[in-house]
Order: C-alpha cells, then structure tokens, then sequence
C-alpha cells in the first residue's frame, strides 16, 4: 500500500535545482561550495554551487578558458583561497565568450559571511 504523504510535506526541505540556462543575466546567489576537480575530459574546472534568492540552488562549471576572468575577479575582490569564497554572496552576470555557452561571472560582493570583518 503507498504511503499516505501530501506532495507539498514530500517536497518540503528539498532544495529546487535550476539549470544554468534557467538563471537571468543578472542575479544574487551565496557560493555555498566550491571545488577543483577534472571534469569528463580531465581538464581543471572549478565548480560553484550557489544559493539563489528564492532557495533553489545551481552548479556552474568554469573550464579552463573561465578560470583566468574569475580568477582576476575573486583577487580583485581581496580573496587568495578557494575556501574564502564559500558562505560569500555576490552578484553575478553572465558573460559570454568566444565559444561555449555563457557563464554567469561575480561582479561585486555583497555582503561577508557572519563573523567577518568589513
């Protein structure tokens, strides 16, 4: 016999996935991981997994040709490690290049993790 469940308790907690295609050009997120790994092809990629406003939550890959621009940004913005990033919120806009599809870049920081100093 099913289980005896509304929808809306089933879903409760379980954080919405949104496609990078879905995101708009302009939008605040909080990076909540972010990681060095190879990709399919076994190249470095960094990946970010963000908050967005409304709660859902998306992956970006950067690849390579991404990570000089983002590198810069993230420096620029007074960051030297990956993990000082995570917990930070920023504005991103997508940017498009030469090939591939765009990617959504940080512009600005928002605001700190609780704690830090400003």
């Amino acid at each position: 016999m099913a289980e005896d469940i509304r929808f809306d308790e089933l879903e409760k907690g379980i954080p919405r996935f949104k496609r990078a295609q879905e995101l708009p050009d302009k939008f605040i997120a909080k990076v909540v991981d972010a990681n060095v790994t190879p990709d399919k092809t076994g190249r470095k990629c960094l990946f970010l997994t963000l908050e967005l406003a409304d709660g859902s939550t998306t992956k970006i890959k950067y690849t390579p040709m991404h990570i000089p621009d983002i590198v810069d940004t993230f420096r620029e913005m007074g960051f030297s490690y990956i993990r000082d990033i995570i917990g930070q919120t920023f504005t991103f806009i997508t940017r498009q290049y030469r090939i591939g599809f765009p990617r959504p870049m940080p512009v600005e920081l928002v605001s700190k993790k609780k704690g830090e100093k400003a």
